[in-house]
């Protein structure tokens, strides 16, 4: 975990891959344990009260990216009610897809212009695992993102992709079901054993390529527009290249 930015209201992080946000289990550390002791450590106690802190959003264990905290309520409150609203909070990803016959035309049509995927989205409990589901179906939510073709070779494509809605691995099972599974993804690339990488993903070489690599809101006091942006570090572990880009 890095600390990208910090003042009296919110700390910006990056999380890398494999660190769970939050956790019940005290053998593992997490962001929230590991950032309470930093701010327990900068008000120069360790015993004093528990600091506050206010989690925003969340990322999958799996996944590498920016979040932001607060470190006071009234942050936590003016975060959230951006983050819940559709012009507010943005965050935006990078992820590395792999290509079959049939999902290769869309690739190309989101190197001309954003491409729409709208499905719906049910949630096996016992797996923990999302399906798509129908829309009539009981507990069924609606899932919408977007995403753009960067470059396109050997069969797998850069893509940056926009959540409409936050649905459980909404990218994931979303980009899966259209034919373009998430590298390194073994919950939902391997699905009915139909899609490239295979092997690859069997042999538990390849990260999940997914970063929350772009993240912007608004300060919660001054108001001020504020940007953050990191490199993915899957790019160089999964052995892919900007070259062209």
């Amino acid at each position: 975990m890095r600390i990208e930015y910090e003042d009296q209201e919110i700390l910006v992080i990056y999380k890398e891959a494999g660190l769970p946000v939050q956790t019940g289990r005290t053998t593992q550390k997490d962001v929230v344990s590991l950032l309470k002791n930093h701010l327990a450590r900068s008000a120069g106690s360790e015993t004093q009260a528990e600091p506050y802190l206010g989690i925003i959003h969340r990322l999958d264990q799996p996944v590498e990216g920016l979040l932001v905290f607060a470190k006071t309520p009234g942050s936590a409150a003016s975060l959230s009610a951006q983050a819940a609203s559709k012009d507010g909070m943005e965050k935006v990803y990078q992820a590395v897809v792999s290509l079959s016959a049939s999902s290769y035309p869309l690739a190309i049509d989101g190197m001309k212009k954003p491409v729409t995927l709208i499905d719906w989205l049910g949630r096996d409990r016992s797996t923990n695992m999302a399906y798509i589901a129908s829309e009539d179906e009981q507990g069924a939510k609606r899932a919408e993102l977007s995403f753009r073709t960067l470059w396109i070779r050997d069969g797998r494509a850069l893509m940056e992709i926009r959540l409409r809605t936050g649905r459980h691995h909404q990218i994931r099972i979303q980009m899966a079901h259209a034919g373009m599974p998430l590298l390194g993804d073994r919950k939902y690339g391997v699905m009915a054993g139909r899609y490239p990488d295979r092997k690859q993903l069997e042999e538990k070489t390849c990260p999940l390529c997914l970063c929350a690599w772009r993240l912007s809101f608004r300060h919660p006091v001054s108001g001020k527009k504020m940007t953050f942006c990191v490199e993915p570090v899957f790019l160089e572990k999964a052995g892919v290249i900007r070259d062209n880009m």
